[in-house]
Parts: C-alpha cells; sequence; structure tokens
C-alpha cells in the first residue's frame, strides 16, 4: 500500500496494517549489540545514554542503574586469571551466539522461500473468486415484457419533464437488462478475459442514436434502481410500477411512453402487502421532491443514507453498503440543509 493511501485512511479512523520490515543486515557491532542484550541480560547502549542524559539534565534518574559490559567485567574478574577466563568464555558465547544467529537467519530464509509459492497460489485462488463474486452479475428478473427501442425513444424526449418521467425511463432500461446478455467471459484456465456488451453492446448496434445518449440514459437507470431500493422494493417489481397511475398523454405527436401502471397480474397475491407499502413510499418520496431531477435525487439520497449531509468544512464519505451519492447532489443538500 502507498504511503499516501496510508496516511489517507489513517487522517480517517482506519486502522492500517503494516508489514514488518525487513530485517537489517548484520553487522559485528549488531551482533555484538544481540549478544548483550539477549544473552548476557545487559542493557543496550541507547538505554545508557538516556539514562545519564537525564540524570545530568534534572539531577535524578528514572529507571535502574544501566547494566553494562564494563560492570560486569570489573564485578566478576579482580585478578589477572579471571580476567582472561572471563574473556574466554564470553568469546566463547559470543561464538556460539553468532553461529545460532546465522543458522536461525538462513533457516527463516529457506523457510520462507519454500512457503511463498504455496501461499501465493492459495492467496492468488482466493482473491480470484473473491473476484468473480463480486464481477458476477446475476441474471435480473422483471414482469415486464422487453421494451421496443420507440419506447425509449419516447421516453426520452419526455424524461425531463417530470420525476415520473424519468423514473418511467430509467423502468424502461431495467427491464431492458433483463434481456441482454452482460455475463462473465472466462478463458480455458478459467481466468476472467472480459464481459458480454449487454445493453452497450445493444444499443451500439442496433440503436446507434440511442447508443450515442449512452451515459445519459444510463443516468436514469441508476436513478430508477434507487428509487426502487428508498421504496423498499427488489426484483422482479419494475420501478415504474411503484408510481401512480400515468396521467393523460400528451400532444398526439409525442407518443406515450410504455411504462407499466397497474400492478401485473398475480404480483399482489405474491406480495401484496410489499408493493403496497413501497408504492405508499413512492408517493412519500415524489412528494418530498420539488418536482425537479435533482430534487429528486437529493431525497433518495436521504432515504439510502439519512446521514449523507456532511458537517460544515467536511467532505461526505460514503458509508459501507450504501450507494454512491453524486458530488452534485451532496452539494444541493448542503445548499438546502434538508433536514
Amino acid at each position: 500500500m502507498r504511503k499516501a493511501v496510508e496516511e489517507y485512511l489513517e487522517d480517517r479512523g482506519c486502522r492500517v496494517a503494516r508489514q514488518p520490515a525487513d530485517p537489517a543486515p548484520l553487522t559485528l557491532e549488531g551482533l555484538f549489540d544481540g549478544f548483550l542484550v539477549h544473552v548476557l541480560r545487559l542493557d543496550s547502549e541507547g538505554y545508557r545514554r538516556a539514562f545519564w542524559r537525564e540524570a545530568y539534565r534534572s539531577g535524578h534518574t528514572v529507571g535502574h542503574v544501566p547494566r553494562t559490559f564494563e560492570a560486569l567485567f570489573r564485578r566478576s574478574a579482580r585478578t589477572l586469571e579471571e580476567q582472561v577466563s572471563f574473556l574466554l568464555a564470553m568469546a566463547a558465547l559470543f561464538g556460539a551466539y553468532t553461529v545460532a544467529t546465522l543458522l536461525y537467519r538462513r533457516l527463516s530464509l529457506l523457510a520462507r522461500r519454500l512457503r511463498r509459492p504455496t501461499y501465493y497460489e492459495r492467496e492468488r485462488e482466493r482473491r480470484r473468486e473473491l473476484a468473480i463474486a463480486r464481477r458476477e452479475v446475476r441474471r435480473h428478473r422483471t414482469l415486464n415484457p422487453q421494451p421496443t427501442f420507440d419506447a425509449i425513444r419516447a421516453a426520452i424526449r419526455t424524461a425531463r419533464n417530470s420525476p415520473e418521467s424519468a423514473i418511467r425511463l430509467g423502468s424502461l432500461l431495467e427491464d431492458l437488462e433483463c434481456f441482454v446478455d452482460n455475463t462473465l467471459i472466462h478463458d480455458a484456465q478459467g481466468q476472467i478475459v472480459g464481459r458480454r456488451g449487454g445493453i452497450k453492446r445493444l444499443l451500439q448496434r442496433e440503436a446507434p442514436d440511442l447508443f450515442a445518449k449512452y451515459s445519459t440514459i444510463m443516468r436514469y437507470k441508476a436513478m430508477a434502481k434507487r428509487f426502487r431500493q428508498a421504496c423498499g422494493s427488489a426484483e422482479p417489481v419494475p420501478p415504474a410500477t411503484l408510481l401512480p397511475a400515468q396521467e393523460a398523454a400528451g400532444p398526439a405527436s409525442t407518443p406515450a411512453p410504455e411504462a407499466a401502471g397497474p400492478v401485473p397480474e398475480g404480483l399482489l397475491d405474491e406480495a401484496g402487502a410489499r408493493v403496497a407499502a413501497a408504492r405508499g413510499a413512492a408517493r412519500t418520496i415524489l412528494e418530498e421532491c420539488e418536482g425537479t431531477l435533482i430534487s429528486l435525487e437529493a431525497a433518495l439520497a436521504l432515504r439510502l443514507d439519512p446521514d449523507c449531509i456532511p458537517a460544515t468544512g467536511e467532505e461526505y464519505v460514503r458509508k459501507p453498503g450504501c450507494p454512491r451519492i453524486p458530488r452534485k447532489v451532496i452539494s444541493w443538500l448542503v445548499r438546502h440543509q434538508v433536514a
């Protein structure tokens, strides 16, 4: 993980797990310091300096008096014979400690090299399964027939007239997605190499005029999906089913878009109470918005994430499990301070 990413996560209160640093290269001084600390149980040179620095600075000590090799040598060996014996014993212990340390580091290196292929093989397989589960698109279902391109064109012409018209256009695209192939493509080894074209490929091949507006109309599809989520409904109920009955069509020159008005037959027998509650929530959402698309998106954002309005001077941070809210919607909510 890059340093900038770690700092970004830490600023937002996340705990970042860091990999342990590689062991420092061995030196004679490092070996001797390790021998003093781990074998003879003496204090390090850093502790000795910090102890006496604090003693000279403040006049009192903190902690025990440093146990150094010189003090041990003076206390343990008083005569010349004792000093020679002491130094020979320390040399033997230091040699044994050095051999053991080098052997341990070498065996650890070999163990890591032996374990690395099996670990990374398991890790790659685990990540591959997670990627497939994350990128897999389940088969969508709807109770409506496949919409025609003429119906989508008519819905595009009236999409900005009202929030209901925008949701009807998105609902048509949600229905269209149920009849196209957007599954993953795997190679002979099972790796993901691509995805079927889906709606984008269909429009590019059979309706170039709609493909030119692909980015725009897919925003309406996302809005219809959020509308169904905010109402507490799910597939196979089309989002347009939750709208009030469609009003009279406009001028004769503008054909009325295809949209589901009444609940399809058989749906009320399965989950009538749920659909009725979803319709009540849809009516409330449409009453809360001010008749514009941005107000509809703001009402949906508040339904899906009531705490989406950031405090003054703070940025919006999406909560796990909540849909992504466009920045313009957050700005609109901040300006209007919708409760």
